[in-house]
């Protein structure tokens, strides 16, 4: 099929447009500046302009059976709704037949005060409304936040592994390239539009992983809980005081909600789209923890 999908330049998008070329699907993405940042990856058509524009969302989503929407790393509300809703026109006027939204994190149920969660929940609305065809699929934390670029000089160095999380406690993780699976398999199952589907849900600890990852480099490491205020503290100078602020907010509502991340029936989304997640050992096996380039 042809796919359109959002930011395949960045990790997740560029993940997910990985897996969809892999299949053999022809994927196009937009970018503001085609020379600018990370390149696309060969056999992506690139379409000049941002989702401030339904007439470039309508001319990369030209010839579209399939659209994924994952929203950038941005937090205004106003931008939230009006991206969603240009991408909406843009797929009616294209008469695309399937959307898939990737929330990129846990979708509360009500609004919770927190704008990076509660402008998830305005988006869901949109696309509730919009009369499209939407599987709505829904990750947690991400694994490949640990194995970041930035990340793996400070756990090298200091031989720890620092993440806003308690230690001992099991949490719903997922890796950038099984969302990447995830959304391919999803694609290929347009009878559950109108579906919400929690993806991912490998319960695992931080001692869990630090324990892989040492086992993998053969070197003692110690998962260190960040407390999240700190958290905030040190990703302020890198992503500013707003992203930091809500980047953070994440963690203290996983603190806060608990439960609601664990219980989720991650079981019944396997089920449905025949897939196997990752193991840790898979996935700390996929990952390249030198300082040198692969």
């Amino acid at each position: 099929m042809k796919v359109f999908v959002t930011g395949a330049t960045g990790f997740q998008g560029g993940n997910i447009a990985g897996a969809l070329l892999k299949e053999n699907h022809q994927i196009t993405t937009l970018k503001r500046d085609p020379n600018a940042g990370m390149p696309a990856m060969n056999g992506i058509e690139v379409i000049q302009g941002g989702l401030e524009s339904t007439e470039a969302l309508a001319k990369a989503m030209s010839g579209t059976q399939v659209a994924v929407y994952s929203f950038p790393l941005i937090f205004d509300m106003e931008l939230a709704k009006a991206y969603t809703e240009n991408f909406v026109v843009a797929a009616k006027q294209e008469n695309v037949s399937l959307v898939i939204f990737n929330t990129t994190f846990h979708l509360a149920k009500e609004e919770t005060g927190f704008l990076a969660l509660d402008m998830k929940i305005a988006m869901k609305k949109i696309f509730d409304n919009s009369g499209l065809n939407v599987i709505t699929l829904v990750p947690d934390i991400y694994l490949d936040n640990i194995a970041a670029p930035w990340s793996i000089p400070v756990m090298l160095e200091h031989k720890i592994v620092p993440y806003p999380l308690a230690s001992n406690k099991k949490n719903p993780w997922i890796s950038h390239s099984d969302l990447g699976k995830y959304v391919a398999k999803a694609l290929t199952k347009p009878e559950l539009a109108g579906q919400t589907l929690p993806i991912g849900g490998n319960l695992l600890t931080g001692n869990e992983i630090t324990a892989t990852i040492a086992s993998k480099i053969d070197q003692e490491l110690n998962f260190v809980s960040v407390p999240v205020n700190e958290f905030e503290q040190q990703l302020t100078p890198g992503f500013g005081e707003l992203a930091a602020k809500e980047i953070s907010n994440l963690y203290r509502y996983v603190e806060q909600n608990y439960n609601d991340f664990i219980n989720k029936d991650f079981d019944n989304t396997n089920k449905l789209l025949d897939i196997k997640p990752q193991s840790l050992n898979e996935w700390s096996n996929s990952v390249n923890w030198s300082l040198s380039p692969v």
